[in-house]
């Protein structure tokens, strides 16, 4: 699977992916990881892929990140098929030219025809599935300044534009969108303007392949309506990571992760509101399956190295992490209830190439079955 170069590595990736929106994928990833000419530090990653679907048919992927520092990426992915498109652009720069600003910047276009809805509140039965296709183009902005010269303190503002598009899905056998929900269509563009500030503090001893260490967020953002927003409403919420090596080498760490938020004002679209599911927050439902003005999840993942293997002068670590969680929706906190908690249990086998790469493959249980998710360079 895994063959060493001059420079580098070649990956011979399969694709099998049951997430709950799309049902079975499956295919291949050819992946290049070249290092630099100097030292052994990863450069670039050229990962395309061809997958097959029965409901969106094949699906050529193309995806490409260049890391020029340890702290700074850029990640370019464009993806075009019959009923799906996207294209993204995104820089991250934790050091600007040297200084202490870190810098986010993303641009999108994207046709997700896979997406769910089945109401709004903690306790949405199955039987109310639809299928939506969101169109929507962003971007997205943020710029962040430390306290003091290598505090972990800093403050970030973050601009965030979206126009969407809510339309009918192409999936086969359920009910249609507009049928089942004709006050949430959107066939002309919606668009929503959010600011946010964002108070954060990091003592993690690196972004993508966490080890040990802490990240903390508290944020508040508007949307005010006429101010290139459709919509007036305000957002508050807080997200908490920690990281804690059970040994020197860290071959055993405990990874936490707790996230809250609640919506404040005037009910926006439900594609604005807080949601559970999906890789990111409760991975054994498919992204979306509840949603409400307020949301809130706790995940707890215990990480073993299981081996390593150095290859073209790379070293890559490979992991088990069994994990359990939990996440419910509400209106507000005061009407958030027990019995409406989704818990979660389930593994991950990661891969991890340091400094720069994680890649995961997620398997969870929930009340609804099993569900699968693969990503690349997230942390968790």
């Amino acid at each position: 699977m895994i063959r060493p170069l001059k420079r580098g590595m070649f990956i011979r990736l399969p694709i099998i992916d049951t997430d709950p929106n799309r049902g079975i994928t499956m295919g291949v990833m050819p992946i290049w990881v070249v290092q630099g000419k100097n030292d052994d530090r990863i450069k670039q990653i050229h990962a395309p892929s061809l997958t097959y679907n029965k409901n969106f048919k094949v699906i050529p992927t193309y995806r490409y990140y260049y890391y020029p520092q340890e702290d700074a990426s850029v990640t370019f992915r464009t993806s075009w098929s019959k009923y799906e498109r996207e294209v993204i652009a995104q820089h991250e720069d934790g050091s600007i030219a040297g200084t202490d600003y870190d810098f986010f910047a993303r641009m999108q276009y994207n046709m997700d025809a896979g997406q769910r809805f089945y109401g709004l509140g903690p306790d949405t039965p199955k039987e109310g599935e639809s299928n939506y296709k969101e169109e929507y183009f962003q971007y997205k902005l943020g710029l962040g300044l430390p306290f003091r010269h290598d505090s972990p303190w800093r403050l970030r503002a973050t601009e965030h534009l979206q126009s969407d598009r809510i339309l009918d899905g192409p999936l086969p056998g359920l009910a249609s969108f507009s049928q089942r929900y004709p006050q949430q269509i959107a066939r002309s563009r919606q668009q929503a303007n959010e600011n946010r500030l964002t108070l954060v503090y990091d003592s993690r001893d690196h972004a993508v392949t966490t080890a040990r260490g802490a990240l903390l967020e508290a944020y508040a953002e508007r949307a005010f309506h006429g101010f290139a927003s459709a919509y007036d409403y305000g957002r508050y919420g807080a997200e908490g990571r920690w990281f804690k090596p059970w040994s020197s080498d860290a071959n055993k760490v405990l990874a936490v992760q707790a996230r809250y938020e609640q919506l404040m004002g005037p009910t926006p679209p439900f594609w604005i509101l807080p949601k559970l599911g999906g890789k990111y927050n409760l991975r054994a439902y498919g992204e979306g399956r509840y949603s409400d003005r307020g949301a809130a999840t706790l995940n707890i993942e215990q990480r073993f190295r299981v081996f390593e293997e150095k290859m073209a002068g790379v070293t890559t670590e490979f992991q088990l992490a069994p994990f359990v969680g939990a996440g419910t929706v509400f209106d507000n906190p005061g009407r958030a209830a027990a019995k409406y908690v989704r818990p979660v249990v389930g593994g991950a086998v990661r891969a991890v190439a340091k400094p720069q790469v994680v890649g995961s493959i997620d398997f969870g249980v929930g009340r609804e079955g099993v569900a699968v998710f693969m990503d690349i360079n997230y942390s968790f």
